[in-house]
């Protein structure tokens, strides 16, 4: 097969475009550490060559009917490559959420930094339901229940908070939800501490 000016630019996107895929899936699946761009396109460079790693077999397979079928192997090389990479961090996003890398590390008893950045990105990230008491920097306190409608910035400049539930404490300290209330949005500058509850 001829490669001409046209090919070589598709075969660079295949071979870069599968990086850049994989760490946007996983940068949604797993809080991303605050990166300056040369670091973030390496990381891309590297997710690329592993996705090339993993996926080269059907690349060979495909690669056969290349000749007879030229319009069918470019479809089916664009498509398995955006597939494969989707898949592959996917996968990789659920080993680094689930933690499996640092229970095998624990496992051998070596000490390793964890990946998440920061508390707020670890608990947030896990997305579970739990009642929250956050006390602000003027001594008032907001009890509502973070839930699957709530909201927690993910952006290191803007942690700020949407409580998609509100409730006052009654005389008997029992939770009555405030059913005017359509949830609060708590700015970062105002938070002191929140309290996460079973």
């Amino acid at each position: 097969m001829t490669i001409d000016s046209f090919e070589v630019v598709f075969y660079t996107c295949i071979f870069l475009l599968p990086g850049f895929i994989i760490k946007g899936v996983m940068d949604t699946l797993v809080p991303p550490i605050k990166h300056n761009d040369t670091k973030y396109f390496f990381s891309c460079l590297l997710y690329s060559i592993v996705n090339c790693a993993v996926w080269s077999w059907v690349y060979l397979l495909l690669y056969e009917i290349s000749e007879e079928h030229p319009i069918i192997y470019w479809i089916l090389l664009l498509t398995i490559t955006v597939v494969g990479a989707t898949l592959l961090a996917v996968f990789i996003g659920i080993i680094k959420q689930k933690g499996f890398i640092e229970l095998l590390f624990s496992k051998m008893r070596i000490n390793k930094i964890h990946p998440v950045p920061t508390a707020w990105d670890y608990y947030f990230s896990k997305q579970e339901e739990s009642w929250i008491i956050v006390t602000l920097k003027n001594g008032k306190t907001i009890y509502g229940k973070f839930s699957y409608q709530s909201f927690a910035a993910s952006d290191p400049e803007e942690r700020d908070l949407y409580i998609e539930k509100t409730y006052n404490i009654k005389e008997d300290m029992t939770w009555q939800e405030d059913e005017k209330s359509k949830g609060i949005l708590v700015s970062k500058n105002e938070i002191e501490t929140i309290e996460f509850l079973t």
